[in-house]
């Protein structure tokens, strides 16, 4: 079949013409989202002076820091009551994740001497999250400014189990900040070489909270107390427990003979057992017809 010239160019001219609509990414934001430990276990005015004090130290941590001038390009500021979100352009992450984290914390520490002045029960101490991806946003505002992924993120971050417990294990009096961030935080920043600290500065975890599941990293601008002798990971816990079970059960020995009329069980732990009193070492040494034996950790007197 051939087309003639003037139809095969009006057919041309409409598969040329039929673009497919394609939707722009939106600009990449860092997010910056922080939240109050023991909101609720304050009073109602107190919780009240909380969420308009929040932003106000965040923007002295910005001039502490010698960039007054990022907080005043911030965007779709947002506050949620025991903490506050807010996103900044991406060229800020070195700030934000090094010299900007460090004031805050001096900043706390500074207003917690105002606190404690007043009512020692009173804290302000804050879990901070750090995310970056594409979020809508619009010239003028709106009320769908500040979504995405990222934004989802980093609120399911600083609800995180692992961040909560920087701060339980650290001295309310010492320690005012824990953060958490992304992990595309630390490989375009860390990994990328542009953060102000060193890579041992931050500590790998794994996150689960809702729907977010993925890994990302613990930092703290001034560690202290349990902290610090107990780690930033839970992994370094466990493990060091199981260190301790190993070395508790290192030595004993149990050991049975008999025909094959006996029974031997091997189970957790024994309440009582009589031992001959000549036998100094931790060995279980049974014998004879018919025995039922427990091992691991046999407890009992000496005869």
């Amino acid at each position: 079949m051939v087309f003639g010239a003037q139809h095969g160019r009006r057919w041309a001219d409409t598969v040329i013409g039929m673009t497919e609509p394609v939707e722009e990414l939106p600009p990449y934001r860092a997010v910056l989202v922080v939240d109050m430990e023991n909101y609720s276990g304050h009073t109602a005015a107190q919780q009240r002076e909380f969420t308009e004090i929040i932003p106000e130290l965040l923007h002295r941590a910005f001039e502490r820091a010698g960039r007054a001038d990022v907080w005043e390009e911030r965007r779709f500021p947002d506050s949620t009551g025991d903490g506050y979100a807010v996103g900044f352009r991406p060229e800020s992450l070195p700030l934000l994740i090094g010299p900007f984290l460090n004031a805050l914390q001096t900043e706390l520490a500074y207003y917690d001497r105002i606190l404690r002045s007043g009512d020692r029960k009173s804290r302000l101490r804050l879990r901070a999250a750090i995310t970056v991806g594409p979020l809508y946003e619009s010239d003028s505002p709106r009320l769908g400014d500040g979504c995405g992924d990222s934004r989802v993120a980093a609120h399911r971050l600083v609800d995180a189990a692992e961040v909560r417990r920087l701060l339980e294990l650290s001295d309310p009096d010492i320690t005012f900040v824990a953060a958490i961030i992304s992990d595309r935080v630390h490989e375009d920043v860390v990994l990328g070489g542009h953060a102000t600290k060193a890579s041992s500065d931050y500590v790998r975890t794994s996150v689960s909270v809702k729907q977010f599941c993925g890994d990302a990293y613990l930092h703290v601008p001034k560690p202290s107390g349990d902290l610090l002798s107990r780690g930033f990971s839970q992994e370094d816990e466990v493990k060091g427990s199981e260190e301790k079970d190993e070395k508790r059960v290192q030595g004993i020995h149990n050991e049975f003979s008999g025909n094959n009329s006996g029974h031997v069980v091997q189970a957790g732990s024994i309440g009582h057992l009589t031992q001959d009193h000549r036998d100094q070492s931790n060995r279980i040494s049974v014998r004879g017809n018919s025995n039922t034996v427990a091992g691991r950790d046999v407890r009992g007197r000496r005869s």
